[in-house]
This record gives structure tokens, C-alpha cells and sequence, in this order.
């Protein structure tokens, strides 16, 4: 499959099947997803891979962090996410000087979409969460992630039930200004 078609048929997946993913499988995709283009090489990155047993001491160890009363909400917010066989959190060093920090952003995000582009071409499915709780500090004490770094993103990663087809997108001929 060509690139512009792997893109055209990318389409998020929230249902998986139950298939095992192999955590070697996803680091061999990130090692290849991490030639995103980064400004000076700064490559402002690192994963969290959660999966089978790690995925459930995660939920309970976050779990027990969240008041008794408020924890059957986290819990159907959590488990939306870690319903995949495995969900890899994308993590970056924050960068005090502000258009640095923009530019981590946008590379991070760029290596995203070529993990996501890679799944696919892999027959994988993907969804690209961003839910409220990765901001909090109970979330990121759980995964060990510091208070220098932010949390871009939670990928969940299996193998799609259906495979659904991608949405019409608005023209980008229409969207575009010639300045000339």
C-alpha cells in the first residue's frame, strides 16, 4: 500500500479484539516512528507501554489514589482506554523556553502520526486519546512520569473487531489560498 493510501485509510478503532499485542512488535514500530522530524534533534520523547498484567496494576494502583467515592467514574473513564489489549502513553520533557517546547509538541505529535501509520500498515488498529486524567498528578505519580515532563497522549493498540471505513474529508483545495 502506498504512504497517501495507508493515510487515506487510517481511521481510529475503539473496538479491539482480544488478541495479545507483542510489546516487542510496538517498540520495533516506535523505532522506526522516532525519524519524525524534531528541531535540532532534541528528540523530546519517550513510552510507557501498559499491556496484560502491567495494564491492570496500573488501574489499581491509579484507583487507589482516587477518593472512594469518586472511583466508579474513574474507573469506566480508565477502563475506555485500557480496554485495548495494550495502550502506549507518549511522554515529553517540558522545555522551559516556550517556542522550543512548541516545537517538542508538534514533533511529538508528528511522531505520532507515524506510529499510527505504521499500525495501520501493520493491519493494527489505533485511537489517539488525550482524556483529562493524564493531566493529573495521581496519573502520572502511578506511571513514574515527573513533573518535567507532560503526557501528549494515550494510544490504545490492538487488533480492530471491524474494520470501518474512513470519513469523507473537506477538500483542501477549497481550504487553500494561493498567494502569489
Amino acid at each position: 500500500m502506498s504512504v497517501a493510501d495507508t493515510i487515506k485509510n487510517r481511521v481510529s478503532t475503539a473496538k479491539f479484539t482480544a488478541e495479545w499485542v507483542n510489546p516487542e512488535k510496538i517498540i520495533e514500530l516506535l523505532e522506526t516512528a522516532v525519524y519524525a522530524p524534531n528541531h535540532k534533534m532534541r528528540q523530546p520523547w519517550r513510552f510507557i507501554i501498559l499491556e496484560g498484567l502491567g495494564k491492570e496494576k496500573f488501574v489499581h494502583q491509579y484507583l487507589l489514589q482516587i477518593k472512594e467515592t469518586e472511583r466508579d467514574e474513574h474507573k469506566k473513564l480508565v477502563m475506555k482506554v485500557m480496554s485495548a489489549p495494550a495502550v502506549v502513553a507518549f511522554i515529553m520533557k517540558k522545555n522551559p523556553v516556550y517556542a522550543e517546547e512548541i516545537e517538542d509538541i508538534q514533533a511529538c505529535a508528528a511522531l505520532i502520526q507515524n506510529f499510527l501509520l505504521l499500525l495501520e500498515d501493520e493491519k493494527m488498529g489505533s485511537f489517539w486519546k488525550t482524556p483529562k486524567y493524564i493531566e493529573t498528578d495521581k496519573f502520572k505519580d502511578v506511571l513514574g512520569i515527573r513533573f518535567d515532563e507532560l503526557v501528549l497522549g494515550l494510544v490504545m493498540v490492538g487488533y480492530p473487531q471491524v474494520k470501518v471505513e474512513p470519513k469523507k474529508r473537506e477538500s483542501a483545495k477549497l481550504l487553500t489560498t494561493i498567494y502569489s
